[in-house]
């Protein structure tokens, strides 16, 4: 089941799951979906399942592949440290789709276009407030630029109705790895600093902040 052509059924669920339990500030705004998820069908086809990897690109219906490396670096470094949400799945960024590349990365297409390939981790219910974004660089002297960018542009309110109160991202070479949630989800610092050892990997910039209740 490819990602996009859940999403309607998934807002609904978001609109009655999230706001019933969430127990973040009632003043947060939600960032709104892109445009084009209106325009999928709701009913899923196949049996039903998580296609992991895949993600479906909305304007054009073409299958997307996860990048095989970032995928696996998002494995390793959930064995270190294990995020036990709701249909957990890592998808592919279609860089190439500026609008669900901005909601989700918060890079503009002029700053896409820097990037090689990415994969982003969340829950598929969207009432859980985790995002996890790998991307690598083209040009490893671009990767604290993406890093800034997306700290300070993705939105910690992204999902209807809850909120993360905390963001962390780091580089490692050509590598910038994102990561929010809300605190009783998962714990942005801990996971991120298991990733050194969980990747052998040195991280080169990092920078985090909290959400402004």
């Amino acid at each position: 089941m490819k990602k996009a052509l859940i999403c309607l059924s998934l807002l609904a669920a978001m609109a009655l799951t999230a706001c019933g339990g969430a127990k973040e500030p009632a003043e947060a705004t939600p960032t709104p979906l892109p445009d084009d998820v209106m325009n999928q069908p709701a009913t899923p086809d196949g049996d039903g399942e998580v296609d992991s990897g895949m993600e479906m690109t909305p304007e054009t219906g073409a299958e997307v592949t996860a990048d095989a490396e970032l995928s696996g670096m998002v494995d390793k470094i959930y064995e270190a440290y294990p995020v036990e949400l709701m249909m957990m799945t890592t998808s592919a960024v279609d860089l190439s789709d500026e609008s669900w590349c901005t909601y989700n990365t918060g890079l503009t297409a002029e700053q896409a276009a820097l990037v090689d390939a990415g994969v982003l981790s969340e829950s598929m219910t969207g009432s859980q407030a985790y995002s996890l974004v790998l991307l690598r660089v083209k040009d490893e002297a671009d990767a604290q630029t993406i890093a800034d960018a997306m700290l300070e542009n993705i939105q910690m309110n992204k999902w209807v109705c809850v909120m993360a109160d905390k963001a962390r991202v780091v580089t490692f070479g050509d590598k910038v790895l994102f990561v929010m949630s809300n605190s009783e989800l998962a714990d942005v610092d801990a996971l991120i600093d298991a990733a050194p050892e969980a990747l052998g990997v040195t991280f080169d910039y990092d920078q985090s902040k909290t959400a402004e209740m």
